[in-house]
């Protein structure tokens, strides 16, 4: 049976998880799976390299679409390990995402240049529908 996913209660500002993270890394277009850098946050593994963070560095905090925005991060992982990941909220709760301009399943890449900023809500009701679909 799968842990519970547990989110740890302190919050991280936008400017410390970057600050963690670094330029170097965040300034990259791709994930390099051969770079397994992690760092150690308040007792946890976070690892270094991100889509999502990368995405949110490059292109904003703020949902494309309802122009909500992502304004903290909070640590997320499965309960009873010691790996854990940031998660970028909003004020009210919602969860920030990366949204793929061209869908997955579409043909389109896991680059940060394929990607966009979104609130769950409205990265769910995109579905996998193109730019020109919307």
């Amino acid at each position: 049976m799968k842990n519970k996913v547990v989110t740890e209660p302190k919050r991280y500002s936008i400017d410390e998880v970057f600050n963690l993270i670094g330029e170097d890394i965040l300034m990259e277009d791709h994930v390099d799976r051969r770079r397994g850098e992690r760092l150690e946050v308040d007792g946890f593994s976070v690892r270094r390299m991100s889509l999502r963070y990368m995405t949110f560095y490059q292109k904003g905090t703020k949902c494309v679409t309802c122009g909500k925005e992502g304004t903290h991060f909070l640590l997320r992982g499965d309960k009873g390990s010691k790996v854990r990941h940031f998660e970028l909220y909003a004020d009210d709760g919602t969860l920030m995402t990366k949204d793929h301009i061209i869908p997955k399943s579409k043909g389109g890449m896991d680059n940060v240049s394929n990607l966009q900023t979104m609130c769950e809500p409205c990265n769910i009701a995109k579905r996998d529908k193109m730019p020109e679909d919307m």
